[in-house]
């Protein structure tokens, strides 16, 4: 018989359509003090991998949907299907029970242990393994090709030269991140002396970590040396990020308030409908940031979410979604911001942004504070219109 709690996911998920997540949607690696590792992902999952079992950062962890840590058992899923308020933690078990009733979600985080140390991580087409330096005698393969491989210690010990070169033939990773102690010359030497590393190291002054599916094989893996502080925007641009996230956050509370029925309101007078102006405010974000992002670091990819722009050409993208994930969506485009605003180091306010179409960015920045406030007010202005839903 199918448990409670999984009867109460059934009931609020057959309310909602699968959706389709992009392999190229990026995900944020990132690492903190105290030997914990988050994944951050574009439809806004977090999960926290404790290295340690006394991590003293609970920074992370309290922020994750979900913590997990490299001693613990996992065949799991960490879930949000639109439309549901929060997100489940279900076995890998029970997934399957909701995947024969229709019910899936491509966007979901999967989390699969072994006896050996290996926390093995698949989302969005991207896989990423947690290692312990002491699991030299580990012969967990990986189903697919291994886009990060995190180097994670309980006991502050270097792995050895022959266990970097197994991992490196066994899971070929892209990427390689040493975690949970110092980045030492030590650290960098053994990777050398393993082959892994030669002169593809890679050092960041801050935390965070892009990565995006690729199809793409490569010879030799990059060690990427990171920062356990995340990078300080500059105060000026503080600022106005800080603005334009009110401005979306102002919208969000107009529209996560609207029914399906009224996000869906075709207007008499031809005008567009209050998801149309949800999606263009969303897009248009997305857009142009995403262009800038990708000209600085390829990873990310250009993300063109915009709808048509004339009503007649104009089809709903997802019609079933209510007025709060419509909601959701906007502040995972916030979220996608200032996640990865790290690569606009050392730019400008007043210069052009590589690869935008705006003058300088804080152009892009004030026009981005008062779309949301346009936009919102013309849907607003619906709620008074002729057979609008109540």
């Amino acid at each position: 018989m199918m448990p409670r709690y999984l009867i109460c996911v059934v009931l609020i998920l057959l309310t909602c359509r699968s959706v389709e997540a992009t392999q190229g949607d990026p995900i944020a690696v990132r690492k903190w003090p105290g030997g914990v590792v988050s994944l951050e992902t574009h439809w806004g999952l977090r999960l926290a991998i404790k290295t340690t079992d006394d991590a003293v950062d609970d920074t992370p962890a309290a922020a994750a949907d979900q913590t997990i840590s490299t001693s613990g058992s996992y065949d799991h899923v960490l879930s949000r299907t639109p439309n549901a308020p929060s997100p489940s933690w279900l076995p890998v078990a029970d997934a399957k029970t909701l995947a024969d009733a229709k019910i899936t979600d491509p966007n979901q985080i999967r989390v699969r242990s072994t006896d050996n140390g290996v926390i093995m991580i698949a989302v969005d087409g991207i896989v990423v393994v947690v290692v312990d330096s002491d699991a030299a005698d580990t012969n967990t393969d990986a189903d697919d090709q291994v886009d990060v491989l995190v180097v994670a210690t309980a006991s502050g010990t270097t792995p050895t030269q022959a266990s970097v070169e197994k991992w490196s033939r066994q899971w070929r990773p892209r990427f390689v991140i040493p975690f949970g102690f110092d980045p030492s010359t030590e650290v960098v030497r053994t990777l050398l002396d393993a082959g892994l590393a030669k002169n593809q190291i890679v050092r960041r002054s801050h935390n965070t970590f892009a990565v995006s599916h690729t199809d793409q094989q490569v010879s030799q893996p990059q060690v990427v040396m990171l920062s356990d502080t995340p990078w300080t925007m500059p105060k000026e641009l503080a600022s106005e990020f800080a603005k334009m996230e009110q401005a979306s956050s102002e919208s969000q509370k107009v529209f996560a308030k609207l029914s399906v029925q009224q996000m869906n309101f075709k207007p008499e007078n031809g005008t567009h409908t209050p998801r149309w102006n949800a999606e263009h405010m969303m897009g248009r974000q997305l857009l142009f940031f995403s262009q800038i992002y990708h000209a600085i670091d390829p990873t990310i990819p250009t993300l063109d979410l915009n709808p048509k722009q004339m009503p007649p050409d104009y089809e709903f993208a997802h019609p079933d979604w209510d007025g709060a994930e419509e909601a959701r969506q906007m502040q995972r485009v916030s979220d996608f911001t200032r996640r990865f605003a790290y690569l606009l180091d050392g730019m400008e306010l007043d210069a052009k942004a590589p690869g935008s179409r705006w003058p300088t960015l804080r152009a892009l920045l004030k026009q981005m504070q008062r779309h949301y406030g346009e936009h919102t007010s013309n849907t607003e202005a619906k709620f008074e219109l002729p057979g609008f839903p109540q």
